[in-house]
């Protein structure tokens, strides 16, 4: 994959919600917490660690459709999505942290515990499997352990680290520092980097698009020190978050993320004749699975179009379904 296409990832999430079929009456993230009584671990929560404070925070977004993950442990900074998989009845989760590491994973109970299954992959293309076990304590204390994982996939029966977390009072968002701010220097290439050199930081910010009396609202925004991009967009009753993320390991760029009628979404993205294609996997709640790609064209700085082709059988079709031209939105009308 070349850094041209590499950069390109910041573009590649425009029209995810596009061809979205919104479902009727299916269950939610937060119907599926709720009914198991796990809802206790919502909140902001800070312990004392060996090397000073750490926060964690899980918080609801996209109308308890998702759960967004917060770590921060020194100058470690980890954010994630938890997700509904409604055809499988599971829960997962996707992210990545400022040291180049993605991770992703799932979620199940154990008597009364929340445990969470991860594999985080380093910037070396190093695996390391890790079960998380969260225990609630009571209405305002948790206890979070992490264990290794055998050669066989069994929890190893002592934990590497056990905190026992406070649950802090609900304060405003913290809004993350503008990239920039602070000096920060890495031994790996980030997705920030790749962006850079090839001059595509004019993504970044809030864009819109019509299609009649369709409005498309977009917006791209940077996080975890230019390791991700985060992306939202809310088109009427409908609202998509993701995550675009680097695995510098194996120059592979993804994204995944989930919508608020129960659908979730991952994509990968490479180089065509026609321009930046992302290949789009979209499962609809109850499992169907649509497929689609869109082409991204960008005209100035301040101006790009997406090309949106169905894909079946493996084939795109020969033209474009739709085009979009979405317009940088100024000051005045919401800020870059």
């Amino acid at each position: 994959m070349t850094r041209r296409m590499a950069s390109s990832t910041v573009t590649a999430i425009v029209l995810l919600a596009v061809c979205a079929m919104p479902a009727v009456g299916q269950q939610k993230l937060g119907d599926f917490v709720g009914d198991g009584g796990y809802d206790w671990i919502i909140g902001k929560w800070v312990a004392a660690g060996d090397e000073g404070k750490v926060e964690l925070e899980y918080k609801w977004g996209l109308d308890k459709h998702i759960v967004l993950a917060e770590l921060k442990a020194g100058d470690y900074k980890y954010s994630g999505i938890v997700m509904l998989d409604s055809d499988r009845g599971g829960v997962i989760e996707a992210g990545a942290d400022n040291k180049g590491g993605i991770v992703k994973g799932e979620w199940t109970d154990d008597y009364g515990d929340l445990v969470y299954r991860l594999q985080h992959t380093g910037t070396s293309g190093s695996v390391a499997k890790l079960q998380v076990v969260c225990s609630k304590v009571d209405a305002d204390s948790v206890a979070i352990a992490m264990y290794g994982v055998d050669s066989s996939g069994y929890r190893k029966s002592e934990p590497t680290s056990k905190l026992t977390y406070k649950r802090q009072p609900a304060t405003a968002a913290t809004v993350p520092a503008a990239p920039g701010q602070t000096a920060q220097s890495f031994d790996h290439q980030t997705l920030g980097d790749l962006v850079s050199q090839v001059g595509y930081e004019w993504i970044a910010g809030k864009w819109l698009a019509t299609d009649g009396d369709q409005r498309y609202e977009l917006e791209h925004k940077w996080s975890l020190d230019k390791h991700v991009v985060l992306m939202d967009l809310k088109m009427g009753d409908f609202s998509y978050h993701g995550m675009v993320m680097l695995n510098p390991a194996w120059q592979e760029i993804f994204q995944v993320g989930a919508d608020n009628q129960g659908g979730l979404w991952k994509g990968t993205w490479d180089q065509s004749y026609e321009g930046i294609t992302h290949r789009v996997e979209y499962t609809q709640p109850y499992g169907t699975v649509r497929r689609m790609e869109h082409v991204y064209v960008p005209n100035n700085d301040d101006v790009f179009k997406v090309k949106e082709y169905s894909v079946t059988s493996g084939s795109r079709a020969s033209e474009p379904g739709r085009t979009l031209t979405f317009n940088r939105q100024t000051t005045s009308a919401g800020g870059k």
